[in-house]
C-alpha cells in the first residue's frame, strides 16, 4: 500500500475478532447449516477478511458514496475468532498481520469518517461503521471496540507522516541537506536549524572567523577569513604596502608612507645618516648633507673623515671632571675619578639621572643599581604596576571598594561621603574647608570664604593659577575647578599618566591610549583588560553544556573535578537522549510509553480477567480482583460437613449430603436446620423441616446470602480511567498515574517541587511536565544558557562576551557602531 510520493499514511491494526457462533450480520451461518438441537452453526468457520473506507467527515455516517480519502483491505486472515498477539500486548509494536495502510498525497484533513467492514469470503458481511472527528499525525494510537449483534472486534488507528513531512496535516516539507543549496537539519516540528558555522534563511551564508574584517575580507566556509586584494593578516585588517617599500607603512593598500628620517620613492634613503650610524668618532660633530651623505666637524687634536686620527690628543685636556689624560696610539684615554665615566669622564654613573621611577616614584641611587620608593597607589621595580589599594580595606561605610588605575573608589552607604566614606553628610564635623562656615539643617551646608567653591569649599576658583596640568597639558578653568586638555598618549586629572608607558598589555598585545583609559588589542586566544586571561567561553555560565540533556558543573567531589547533571524531564521511568539542534527524546523503561515516559502501558486493555473479574494495571503486569466464587477456592477443602456428611462444592458455597437423620447446612444437628453460620452476611435462617431458607439483608442474595446484588461500582464513580474495586457498601478507586483523590478526579501536580531552572515556568500535564524557559535559556529543564556569541555577531576584530539573552561587543580602537552584525547591546571603547 506504500507510495513513496505520499506525504503520509493512515494505518489500521486489527487486535481481536470475536464471532463465536460463526454468523453473518443477518443471523445466517457463514458456512453449513444450524444444529437443530442447540441452533449453533456447524463446525466449518467463516473465511474472514476486512475492508476499510476513508471519506469526508459526515454528521450522519453512510456507507454509500466514494471513499475519497482512500480504501484498503486484507486477505482472508482468520476464521470465527482470532487475535494478533503482538498488537494485543503492545500496540506500539508493528504487526503486518491484520494491518491496513492507506497512503495519502494531500494535506491530512484531521476530521474524517472511517468505515470498517468485516466480510466472509463466501457470503455477506458483518460490518461496523464509525465516525471519528479528529486525529493528528502526532497522536498516539487510538483503540476502538465495536460490539455488534453477532460479532465484535477491536482495532487501533493512527496517522503518520512520511519521512521529511511534518505538521498536523503532514503538508510541511523539510529535507536536511549539507550542500551549496543549504546546510541545515530539521527539528521535530519541521523547522530548519542551521548547522554550526552557517546562518541565513536557508543556512547558505558562512560565519567567518571571529574578528574577520568583513569590509576587507570574506569567507565561503565557516571559520575562514580570506582577504580581498590589497589586504593581509589573519583578520584582513593590515594593508599591503607598495611593492619594494623598505622603511615605509600604509593605511590604505599600495601606499609607502616613510618612517621618520627616511625618504625616497620606496623610503630607502636615510635622511639622518648621522643619527642612524653615528659615524663621527672622538667627539666629532656629524652633519647631514644629502641622503646617505655626511661631514664630521672634528675637535682639536683629531682629523680624518670620521675624526679617527689623533693629533697630540692630551694638549687640549679633553678629560672632564678631574680626569687624567694619557695619550695612546689611537688617541687618548681618560682615567676618571669616582662617580664619573665615559671616554672623557663626562658621564655621571648615578643611575637615577635617567629618572627611571614612574608615577612620581622617588629614585635612590644604589651601588650597581637603583631603588624606587613608590607612592602608595603604585608598585613594581619602577612603580609601573597599579597597586590594589582595596586590599588595605580603606572604605569604612561603603558597599564595596573598586580598584582604579592609580587610586580606588568607595561606594558609600547613604548618608556618608568622602574618599573613604568616613564623613557623615549630616554632620558639620570636618566638612567645610578653607575657613568656611558650616550650617546644619536636614543636612549640612558650607558657606564658603571668598575665592573658594564646592560643596566643601575645597575648590579654588582660579584653579589653573598653580599650573596643575603636567606633560604639556593645557588647563581650562571651570566654575568649581579645572580640567586638563592632555596631549595624545597622556591621561589623568593632571595629565600625569601615560597609561601605555610602560605597556600594561600582556602576551604581545598592542596598547592604545584613549581619553582616560587604555585599550589592549588582544591576540585571538587571550582576553581581559590587559590580555592576561586565556579565553574562557564558559565565563558567563559556570557550567559546560554537554548536550541537550546534560550539563557539567565544577565540583571537588569527583576525581575529574566535574559533576554531570542530567535533565529530569523524562521522569523516573525514562532516560533523556540528546538530539541535534537542541532537541531531545525520552527512552522509556519497559512498561512505560509517551513523550516523557509518563504513561504506564495499560496491560488491562485485553481484558485478561475472566468471569467479571476487575483488572488492576501494573508495570508490565496486571492483577485480577475476582468476584466471589471465582478464585478457584474449593469450599469443601475445609471439611465443613460433620457427622459423616458428604461435601459438594458450589459457586462460592457448598452443600452437605447428611447421613443418619442429621440436619442443617453442616449436618450439625438432629433437631434444627439452622445455626449461626447457615446464612452469610447477616442473613436470617428459617427451619422448614427437611430444608432451610435464608432471608438476606439488602444488597445480598443467593441460597445462603453469599452473592452481592447491586455493586457499589455500578455507578462508575472512578474518573479519568480509574479502576473501581467494590467491597460491600464501599468501594476503592485505584487511579492511573498522574491522577489522585478518592475518585481520581484531581490531576497530581508534577510541578512540585519546581523542576525548571533559571526562572522557567513549569506547565503541569497528566503525569508529565514541560518547562517554558525564560529568554536566554534552553534545554528540557531550562538549565542551559544560550551562547549568543555562537553565531559570531561581533565583526572587525571586536570581542564578543556572552550575557543572559544578550551579548556584548568590545570594539577595537577606531570602531564605532560598525563593529557588530546584529542590533544588540554593544560597548563602545573608541570615540
Amino acid at each position: 500500500f506504500y507510495v513513496s510520493q505520499s506525504s503520509g499514511y493512515f494505518e489500521l491494526q486489527l487486535i481481536e475478532v470475536q464471532n463465536a457462533n460463526g454468523e453473518l450480520s443477518d443471523g445466517d451461518c457463514c458456512d453449513g447449516e444450524r444444529n437443530t438441537q442447540d441452533l449453533r452453526c456447524s463446525s466449518d468457520e467463516c473465511d474472514t477478511y476486512f475492508r476499510v473506507c476513508l471519506k469526508e467527515y459526515q454528521t450522519d455516517v453512510t456507507t454509500k458514496g466514494s471513499c475519497i480519502y482512500g480504501t484498503g483491505s486484507t486477505n482472508v486472515i482468520g476464521g470465527n475468532s482470532f487475535q494478533f498477539k503482538s498488537a494485543k500486548n503492545n500496540q506500539n509494536r508493528n504487526n503486518d498481520g491484520g494491518k491496513i495502510v492507506i497512503p495519502f498525497q494531500f494535506a491530512w484533513p484531521v476530521s474524517y469518517t472511517l468505515i470498517v467492514e468485516a466480510w466472509d469470503w463466501d457470503n455477506g458481511t458483518h460490518s461496523s461503521s464509525g465516525k471519528y472527528s479528529r486525529i493528528n499525525h502526532r497522536d498516539d494510537r487510538q483503540t476502538i471496540q465495536y460490539n455488534g449483534l453477532t460479532a465484535s472486534f477491536e482495532y487501533s488507528i493512527r496517522v503518520r507522516c512520511d519521512e521529511n513531512y511534518y505538521g498536523s496535516k503532514c503538508n510541511k516539507l523539510c529535507r536536511p541537506r549539507d550542500d551549496w543549496h543549504g546546510h541545515y537539519v530539521c527539528d521535530q516540528l519541521g523547522n530548519r536549524g542551521c548547522m554550526e558555522g552557517w546562518m541565513g534563511t536557508y543556512c547558505t551564508t558562512a560565519i567567518c572567523k571571529q574578528g574577520c574584517n568583513l569590509l576587507q575580507g570574506a569567507c565561503h566556509a565557516p571559520g575562514e577569513c580570506k582577504c580581498t586584494y590589497g589586504w593581509q593578516g589573519p583578520f584582513c585588517d593590515s594593508c599591503l604596502p607598495y611593492p619594494g617599500c623598505v622603511h615605509g607603512t600604509c593605511v590604505k593598500p599600495w601606499q609607502c608612507t616613510c618612517e621618520k628620517n627616511w625618504g625616497g620613492l620606496l623610503c630607502e634613503k636615510d635622511l639622518n645618516y648621522c643619527g642612524t650610524n653615528k659615524p663621527c668618532k672622538n667627539g666629532g660633530t656629524c652633519m647631514n648633507t644629502e641622503p646617505d651623505e655626511y661631514n664630521c666637524a672634528c675637535p682639536d687634536g683629531y682629523s680624518g673623515k670620521n675624526c679617527e686620527i689623533a693629533e697630540h690628543a692630551c694638549v687640549s685636556n679633553p678629560c672632564a671632571n678631574g680626569g687624567t689624560c694619557h695619550e695612546v696610539p689611537s688617541g687618548f684615554e681618560c682615567h676618571c675619578p669616582a662617580g664619573w665615566a665615559g671616554p672623557t669622564c663626562a658621564k655621571d654613573t648615578d643611575e637615577c639621572l635617567s629618572n627611571p621611577c614612574a608615577q612620581g616614584g622617588t629614585c635612590i641611587d644604589m651601588e650597581n643599581g637603583f631603588e624606587c620608593l613608590c607612592l602608595p597607589q603604585w608598585a613594581g621595580n619602577t612603580c609601573q604596576i597599579d597597586a590594589n589599594e582595596c586590599m588595605g580595606k580603606p572604605c569604612l561605610n561603603a558597599y564595596s571598594c573598586k580598584n582604579l588605575i592609580g587610586g580606588y573608589h568607595c561606594a558609600c552607604f547613604r548618608g556618608w561621603a568622602g574618599q573613604n566614606c568616613d564623613i557623615n553628610v549630616n554632620s558639620c564635623h570636618g566638612q567645610c574647608q578653607n575657613g568656611a562656615t558650616c550650617k546644619v539643617g536636614n543636612c549640612y551646608v558650607c558657606a564658603c570664604s571668598p575665592g573658594f567653591v564646592g560643596r566643601h569649599c575645597d575648590i579654588q576658583r582660579n584653579s589653573c593659577a598653580s599650573g596643575p596640568c603636567r606633560n604639556g597639558g593645557r588647563c581650562h578653568t571651570l566654575l568649581d575647578g579645572f580640567v586638563c586638555e592632555c596631549p595624545h598618549g597622556y591621561t589623568g586629572t593632571t595629565c600625569e599618566s601615560n597609561l601605555c608607558s610602560p605597556n600594561p598589555c600582556q602576551n604581545k598585545a598592542q596598547c592604545h591610549s584613549l581619553m582616560d583609559d587604555f585599550y589592549c588589542a588582544c591576540p585571538d586566544d587571550y582576553e581581559g583588560k590587559t590580555c592576561s586571561e586565556l579565553k574562557d567561553h564558559c565565563k558567563t555560565n559556570p557550567c559546560e553544556v554537554i548536550d541537550s540533556c546534560t550539563v557539567a558543573v565544577a565540583t571537588n567531589g569527583t576525581q575529574e573535578g566535574v559533576w554531570h547533571i542530567s535533565s529530569n524531564v523524562c521522569g523516573p521511568h525514562g532516560r533523556c537522549i540528546s538530539q541535534p539542534a537542541g532537541n531531545f527524546t525520552c527512552s522509556c523503561e519497559q512498561g512505560f510509553t509517551g513523550t516523557y515516559c509518563h504513561e504506564n502501558i495499560n496491560d488491562c486493555v485485553t481484558p485478561p480477567c475472566k468471569n467479571g473479574g476487575t483488572c488492576i494495571d501494573g508495570i508490565s503486569s496486571f492483577k485480577c480482583f475476582c468476584p466471589d466464587g471465582w478464585e478457584d477456592v474449593n469450599e469443601c477443602s475445609r471439611n465443613p460437613c460433620k457427622n459423616g456428611g458428604r461435601c459438594v462444592d458450589l459457586l462460592n458455597d457448598f452443600y452437605c449430603q447428611c447421613q443418619d437423620n442429621w440436619k442443617g447446612k453442616t449436618c450439625h444437628s438432629r433437631e434444627s436446620q439452622c445455626d449461626s453460620s447457615t446464612c452469610s452476611n447477616g442473613g436470617t435462617c428459617f427451619d422448614h423441616g427437611d430444608t432451610f431458607r435464608c432471608t438476606c439483608l439488602s444488597g445480598w442474595g443467593g441460597s445462603t446470602c453469599n452473592t452481592a446484588k447491586n455493586s457499589t461500582c455500578d455507578s462508575n464513580p472512578c474518573e479519568n480511567g480509574g479502576t473501581c474495586v467494590g467491597a460491600g457498601d464501599a468501594y476503592t478507586c485505584i487511579c492511573k498515574d498522574g491522577w489522585e483523590g478518592p475518585t481520581c478526579a484531581h490531576n497530581a501536580n508534577d510541578c512540585n517541587p519546581q523542576p525548571c531552572y533559571n526562572g522557567g515556568v513549569c506547565v503541569d500535564g497528566v503525569n508529565w511536565f514541560r518547562c517554558e524557559c525564560a529568554p536566554g535559556f534552553a534545554g528540557p529543564d531550562c538549565r542551559i544558557n544560550i551562547d549568543e556569541c555562537q553565531s559570531s555577531p561581533c565583526a572587525y576584530g571586536s570581542t564578543c562576551v556572552d550575557e543572559i539573552n544578550s551579548f556584548l561587543c568590545v570594539c577595537p580602537l577606531g570602531r564605532k557602531k560598525t563593529c557588530y552584525l546584529e542590533p544588540k547591546r554593544v560597548l563602545w571603547l573608541s570615540p
